[in-house]
């Protein structure tokens, strides 16, 4: 068994980490078992150095932004859980460009761009988590995406070694897909390129959106955003609906009558029952329609694998 105060000695202090903890606390849907260690350094330093001493004493790694789409195994996860929207945030903007660093919320970034009086990322206010997470896994909406904006992303290697830059054709950007899905390196920055725009209309246009969210999404239950990705020339709500599973749970996940898009925590739900939803789902559409739904959701922890 790790000694983690030992390990975690002249890296970060007894603050910065949390043994055991919980991860329902950690995730906007209120799910997930205990992690052995979670960890929020505050500097690239610190995060480097963690990395690289977990690498060199073979100690898993998972990381982890705002945790607002994720799906945590009811086990938990062994070794470091490391959540990266501790980093201290910084952002500027250059002409039609801003640069972030850090533990950024999306939210923040959208409304830095309308202060700064540039358009093109008025979609993402509502979006909860953090733009490092956003840029992770393509983040979408209102029918932009986050390939549509990102120019540059700054990594550190999952063996914290080496600092990496990322143009955009290195992103091999698909639907809530990119590199970083696959190739372990923790993104701590991004460059945006935006557009000139008049400020009092980029208001209003996110004004918009946060109201068509509140009342086209369940946001009064604790859910994990949209779980399903669209297969070409489908929508998946009304399938859902023709299928009859608006409204369907098992224990306190259910499919939401808002949005039917959404399986919900209607309290206490677990990894396990919110799996046997999306799966129900995914079997009845194949059953009645022939088509694959894959998921669109990142499922980590022990004794789960990612799906799609």
């Amino acid at each position: 068994m790790t000694d983690w105060k030992a390990f975690l000695d002249g890296i970060l202090n007894e603050r910065q980490y949390k043994l055991d903890e919980p991860m329902s606390r950690h995730t906007t849907y209120g799910i997930g078992g205990p992690a052995d260690c979670f960890a929020t350094p505050q500097t690239k330093e610190e995060l480097k150095a963690l990395l690289s001493k977990a690498h060199d004493e073979g100690i898993p790694v998972t990381f982890i932004g705002g945790g607002s789409n994720l799906l945590v195994s009811d086990l938990g996860i062994r070794g470091i859980t490391l959540c990266t929207n501790r980093l201290k945030p910084e952002m500027e903007c250059r002409d039609t460009w801003i640069t972030v660093h850090g533990g950024a919320g999306t939210g923040t970034v959208s409304r830095f761009a309308e202060k700064n009086s540039l358009k093109g990322f008025e979609w993402a206010v509502g979006i909860p988590g953090t733009l490092c997470g956003a840029v992770f896994m393509n983040a979408n909406g209102y029918g932009s995406q986050m390939k549509n904006v990102v120019e540059e992303v700054y990594t550190i290697t999952g063996d914290g070694k080496e600092e990496k830059t990322y143009g955009w054709d290195d992103l091999h950007y698909g639907d809530s897909d990119s590199i970083f899905m696959h190739n372990g390196d923790i993104i701590v920055g991004a460059k945006l390129h935006l557009a000139p725009g008049n400020a009092d209309e980029i208001k209003r246009n996110m004004t918009e959106h946060q109201i068509s969210r509140r009342t086209k999404q369940p946001l009064e239950k604790r859910s994990a955003g949209t779980m399903y990705l669209r297969p070409p020339g489908y929508h998946v709500g009304p399938m859902i609906k023709e299928c009859g599973l608006i409204g369907f749970s098992i224990g306190d996940a259910q499919v939401s009558t808002k949005h039917p898009d959404f399986v919900v925590n209607n309290g206490h739900a677990s990894c396990k029952e919110v799996l046997e939803v999306l799966h129900e789902v995914q079997k009845r559409i194949m059953d009645t329609f022939h088509i694959h739904v894959p998921l669109d959701v990142r499922i980590i922890g022990e004794g789960v694998k990612q799906e799609r």
